[in-house]
């Protein structure tokens, strides 16, 4: 069905959208409501795989027969992707290479092994032109980054959960672009993910181990503020890379976000709450980005939580100790365990 919030976000506002999820009727209404692209990640494509296999059965029957364990599994992201390709590249044609992008990400094991990555984003990338690289905002992963964009492949920065990654993989494109553009090679788009409700969640553990006592309206509203502060950053620093604020927990959160120049990435679940939402009148159609996230509640979060302030403040982590901050941890190891390890079951 129709989102109208989100179809007035798409239509009136600069804030653009992607579905974030695999399965082929949901991305059908959200092309509907507006969406630009599709989101997937390994356990969005063992979801739709699971879910709807028909679909794929033709696909599915030409995987090699010789192709097992990490092979199969880039076989059957393979399928999912490149069939979400097609079904947008009319829109990546017509757009001249603006909007019409699936996202496939790398497997999240490998978050630290820059070769194995880089190896796998090229695999991916040759599936189709309107396919984004995602890659995890790990130290390895900043250098992959970088290397892809100098080769004019599009990508997407994910696993990002804190302002440095994401100010560090925003610097990477920049380095890449102008090595592409030095080669001749024209730059290919990029979106930065910052996971903000991948941060909520490790906080909301976090708030849970040590009984701090802090509400989920309050870690909402940290996660939130962390998006923001990635925004005005962009804006600040003038960065070409387009923020994608990412695995929202409730619809505030994205009606908050209204007015910002970011493709955000919406899944079904969070659609539905919005238009749940907007009937019960706790969302409104408005700009909101410059709205202030409640000081109060951020003053709540950081006196409980150090782990906040080290993903609020831009040069709070070092590159060199992306992979030991605790959120990235927690997100790279729920899209493995969830995700990869799922697929090599099939």
């Amino acid at each position: 069905m129709v989102n109208p919030y989100l179809k007035w976000m798409a239509e009136n506002t600069d804030t653009q959208w992607c579905n974030d999820s695999a399965i082929i009727g949901e991305i059908g209404a959200a092309l509907e409501s507006g969406a630009v692209g599709c989101t997937t990640n390994p356990p969005l494509s063992y979801l739709t795989l699971t879910e709807a296999p028909e679909i794929f059965r033709e696909e599915l029957s030409r995987i090699p027969a010789e192709a097992k364990g990490d092979d199969r599994v880039v076989e059957l992201i393979g399928v999912v992707v490149r069939h979400i390709s097609r079904l947008l590249y009319g829109m990546f044609e017509k757009s001249e290479g603006r909007c019409g992008y699936v996202r496939a990400q790398v497997r999240p094991k490998l978050s630290a092994d820059a070769d194995a990555m880089l190896k796998m984003g090229k695999t991916f990338a040759s599936w189709g032109k309107n396919i984004m690289v995602k890659i995890p905002g790990t130290a390895a992963g900043v250098w992959v980054l970088e290397e892809l964009a100098a080769m004019g492949i599009p990508t997407t920065p994910t696993v990002c959960v804190t302002v440095s990654q994401i100010v560090a993989a925003a610097e990477a494109y920049e380095r890449g672009v102008k090595r592409a553009v030095e080669k001749g090679i024209r730059p290919a788009p990029s979106t930065a993910a910052i996971v903000m409700g991948r941060l909520q969640d490790y906080l909301t553990v976090l708030n849970k181990e040590r009984s701090a006592g802090l509400s989920t309206y309050d870690l909402e509203c940290a996660a939130l503020a962390v998006a923001k502060r990635c925004y005005r950053i962009f804006i600040e620093r003038g960065y070409r890379q387009v923020l994608m604020p990412a695995a929202f927990r409730c619809a505030r959160q994205v009606e908050q976000m209204v007015g910002s120049k970011v493709v955000m990435t919406i899944h079904p679940k969070i659609q539905e709450e919005i238009i749940k939402a907007e009937a019960e009148g706790t969302i409104r159609r408005e700009i909101a980005i410059e709205n202030p996230v409640d000081p109060k509640a951020l003053e709540r979060v950081i006196k409980a939580l150090p782990e906040f302030t080290l993903a609020y403040e831009p040069d709070a982590i070092a590159i060199r100790d992306f992979d030991a901050y605790g959120g990235t941890i927690m997100t790279l190891d729920g899209f493995e365990s969830t995700g990869w390890q799922k697929l090599l079951t099939l």
